[in-house]
């Protein structure tokens, strides 16, 4: 009978897992051979991967739980935002309004409502060309048109038609970290529109 591969010899225990089990003089052999050679066991061998898939469960019950609080405070910062939109009636008092809630936030240290001007078409071509936002980092250049020289990542949302836009909401984080490309922004869009739309009874 020609030998087994290692292939068969798994695919039968994947099958069998009662098989060392049932045969516990074989798993003691295998023990003390594996600890002859100066290596773990194989109890060893499991209780180090169960070890590193509670870890990585950990993690990401972590990281959902941050990014719901995250989602928290986005959602009611920005549910104050939208009551300023009807009880500000003029574009200079609700930009200040705004800027005021949206630096409680510990993560964002500036926040602009800006009347669009033909000095930002360099930064929308560059920045906004594929969509009307833009998450993550910019260059000196772009910066220096809306925020502080502190200022390392931030999230610009172009308000109004994009080949006509009205003005710009941005803001600016001192974390290079904080805002990314990747990052879920479903309550700042949604509350963009609603701006726009009050920008435009306003105007």
């Amino acid at each position: 009978m020609s030998e087994l591969s290692k292939k068969q010899v798994i695919d039968y225990l994947q099958q069998h897992p009662e098989f060392l089990v049932q045969h516990p003089e074989l798993l003691a052999q295998l023990e003390l051979q594996q600890q002859a050679q100066g290596t773990t066991s194989l109890v060893h061998i499991q209780q180090r991967q169960l070890r590193e898939h509670n870890s990585r469960l950990k993690n990401q019950i972590d990281t959902m739980s941050k990014h719901a609080t995250q989602n928290e405070l986005v959602y009611r910062l920005f549910t104050q935002c939208h009551r300023q939109l009807w009880s500000n009636y003029d574009f200079n008092t609700l930009a200040s309004n705004l800027q005021n809630i949206i630096c409680t936030n510990p993560d964002i240290d500036d926040c602009r409502l800006i009347k669009y001007a033909a000095k930002y078409d360099g930064l929308v071509k560059h920045s906004l060309s594929n969509a009307s936002y833009y998450l993550g980092r910019i260059h000196q250049q772009e910066r220096d048109l809306l925020f502080s020289e502190t200022t390392q990542s931030v999230a610009i949302y172009l308000i109004g038609d994009t080949k006509k836009p009205t003005a710009i909401l941005a803001f600016g984080s001192n974390n290079a970290n904080h805002f990314a490309p990747e990052q879920d922004n479903l309550f700042v869009l949604d509350f963009v529109r609603s701006l726009q739309l009050r920008l435009l009874e306003l105007a």
